[in-house]
């Protein structure tokens, strides 16, 4: 889809290219009324001199934008985003490329990451980040004739990704616990609205339905200690199962709280696994069975793909990454 031209805007002012031309450059000859007329055509249209299509072959501007769903003092806080950031940057380096990162203002306003970044021709790809990337930005990705890669797979709609086999990982997870004898597992999931987590969940299912166990124990919560702490407290009082298996790093210091103050013993009372691995986890008493994601390698893969896009080189197909399953004290028999 092609981008708005001068042509365009000539086209619904009623004057000629070169006029559009001169009120976008500060030239003297235009009318009062028609350079206002023309310059509310541009901002309503929020037309860019180099983000048309003609702007693609204009001269580069060697940046490449990462745009994060979240806000910058969640998206920081976690290990996921910064190792994938790690990997972009590196990556983008190599071929004399530097990145710029726009995350949301707030929760409510997750739109504000793609609005700041889209702004004029400052990056000629995107890497984004696929949860709650809607319609909305899609469709103004298109019509900015932007080339970008998705981190994680919509549900809505196909385009270029890489992602993490996040129905595999979970699957195996629950096989293993599964196979250590357990049959009454839960799973602590992330909110029901990611793609992610939808995927994590479906990889459950599929494992406690081919055991013949009750696939009916998932229960969302944010992406909250806090809440996390809340809910799994719930779940000990109310319905304790034997495995506790935490779909988020996000999650797990809350789990982890909960069930010190249920006085719950890990392994012995409960086994806890993650899906996520963290530095800290070999370090924890227990230390904590979890679900290893390629972070590093999702990154290297994204820029990858994009430099293919942005080359007009279309990439085979999209990557999904496998995971691995690190098994330590939090799970036993």
């Amino acid at each position: 889809m092609m981008g708005i031209t001068i042509q365009d805007i000539a086209d619904l002012a009623k004057v000629s290219k070169g006029t559009v031309s001169r009120v976008i450059n500060g030239g003297p000859g235009v009318g009062v009324e028609t350079r206002k007329r023309i310059l509310k055509l541009i901002e309503e249209l929020d037309y860019q001199p180099n983000a048309s299509a003609q702007g693609l072959a204009a001269k580069r501007s060697n940046n490449i934008g990462v745009i994060i769903p979240h806000t910058g003092g969640y998206s920081m806080s976690t290990t996921y985003w910064p190792t994938l950031l790690t990997a972009i940057t590196e990556k983008a380096a190599a071929q004399d490329y530097n990145v710029l990162l726009s995350t949301a203002r707030s929760k409510e306003d997750v739109d504000s990451a793609y609005r700041s970044i889209l702004k004029g021709k400052r990056v000629d790809g995107l890497i984004v980040g696929a949860e709650q990337f809607g319609e909305k930005q899609l469709a103004e990705l298109l019509v900015k004739d932007f080339p970008f890669v998705m981190v994680g797979k919509s549900l809505t709609f196909s385009h270029y990704y890489v992602d993490v086999d996040n129905v595999g990982g979970a699957r195996r997870m629950t096989e293993h616990l599964i196979n250590l004898g357990h049959q009454k597992i839960t799973m602590l999931a992330g909110p029901e609205v990611l793609p992610s987590v939808q995927s994590r969940v479906r990889g459950f299912e599929e494992a406690m339905n081919k055991a013949g166990l009750d696939s009916g124990r998932v229960i969302y919560t944010a992406y909250q200690a806090a809440e996390a702490e809340k809910t799994t407290l719930q779940i000990l009082e109310e319905d304790p199962p034997t495995a506790l298996f935490v779909a988020a790093a996000d999650l797990v210091l809350g789990a982890l709280e909960a069930a010190r103050k249920a006085k719950i013993n890990i392994p012995d009372q409960m086994v806890l696994v993650a899906f996520d691995d963290h530095p800290f986890y070999p370090y924890l008493s227990p230390s904590i069975t979890a679900v290893k994601q390629p972070i590093h390698d999702l990154g290297l893969a994204a820029v990858e793909m994009l430099f293919k896009l942005m080359n007009k080189k279309a990439p085979t197909e999209n990557q999904i990454l496998p995971v691995e399953i690190i098994v330590r004290g939090s799970s036993k028999p």
